[in-house]
């Protein structure tokens, strides 16, 4: 009877080692497969992230090469010293505008406006220089003080491919956020002839800027009171790069590194649009 008893006893401990080894080569094979998928997965996204960067890459080198022979003009807006000097909206017009009422003052930070237009500028100037297009800085002291018709001249002047004005936004409400674009309207033979091809490059880079920031698009907006748009006869869009009296934004703007992120994405932008 003993001797069935460890017969039977034998048998039931081989079968579990049998029926273990079985149960762990399954998952031994189950946890292969999982890692095999993983791998296969993290291969798959590799290779998309690669295609993609090599994608923008070719994108941006042959951006680079549109610059040839063309000039921007960048014209960050306001300045430190104000002037209460006022100058006619439009040519023939007997409105009259200030030349410099000054900009925004961040709601949050205190931060002038003037001083953000043009940091956000001069990193802008070399990074279009390097995609090889001449570019033209309507000042370069933020004591200067030239008015809307001087500046709206140097485009004019340079016969630029494109005039970019570089400024922030303020609202009444903390609410309101985004990045906007103003073009010319028609308003005289001069606009006229620059409005549908500004207001093309204004989509682009307004696109673009909202796409490799993160921000919210609030359009293309057409303007007929920006006495710098209605005496130029150039190509000309202004930016509206986020508000001051939005605590995020104001907070943003205010940081060297955000202003290099504008700085980069108005570059792409504008690379996409004046070829």
């Amino acid at each position: 009877m003993k001797k069935v008893f460890y017969a039977v006893l034998i048998i039931s401990v081989i079968l579990g080692a049998a029926y273990g080894i079985k149960t762990a080569h399954q998952a031994s094979e189950a946890n292969k497969a999982a890692i095999a998928a993983t791998h296969k997965a993290e291969a798959e996204a590799a290779s998309k992230a690669e295609a993609e960067a090599k994608a923008k890459a070719e994108a941006e080198g042959n951006a680079s090469n549109t610059g040839a022979g063309k000039t921007i003009v960048i014209d960050p807006g306001h300045a430190s010293a104000l002037t209460w000097k006022t100058e006619p909206i439009a040519p023939g017009s007997g409105v009259m505008k200030t030349m410099e009422s000054g900009g925004a003052t961040g709601a949050f930070t205190g931060t002038p406006e003037y001083l953000i237009n043009m940091n956000v500028a001069k990193k802008l100037k070399p990074l279009l220089e390097a995609k090889g297009y001449r570019v033209v800085m309507t000042k370069t002291e933020n004591s200067e003080t030239l008015g809307n018709i001087a500046r709206a001249n140097i485009g004019n002047d340079q016969n630029a491919a494109m005039v970019i004005r570089i400024h922030c936004d303020f609202a009444d409400g903390s609410s309101v956020n985004g990045a906007s674009m103003l073009v010319p309207a028609k308003v005289n033979a001069g606009t006229a002839a620059i409005a549908d091809i500004s207001g093309q490059y204004g989509k682009t880079i307004l696109d673009t800027l909202v796409s490799d920031v993160g921000m919210k698009n609030n359009g293309v907006v057409t303007r007929s009171d920006i006495t710098g748009f209605n005496w130029t006869k150039v190509p000309v869009v202004l930016v509206e790069m986020g508000f001051l009296s939005n605590q995020a934004e104001d907070k943003l703007l205010s940081s060297d590194s955000y202003q290099s992120q504008l700085a980069a994405a108005l570059a792409r932008g504008i690379a996409l649009a004046v070829k």
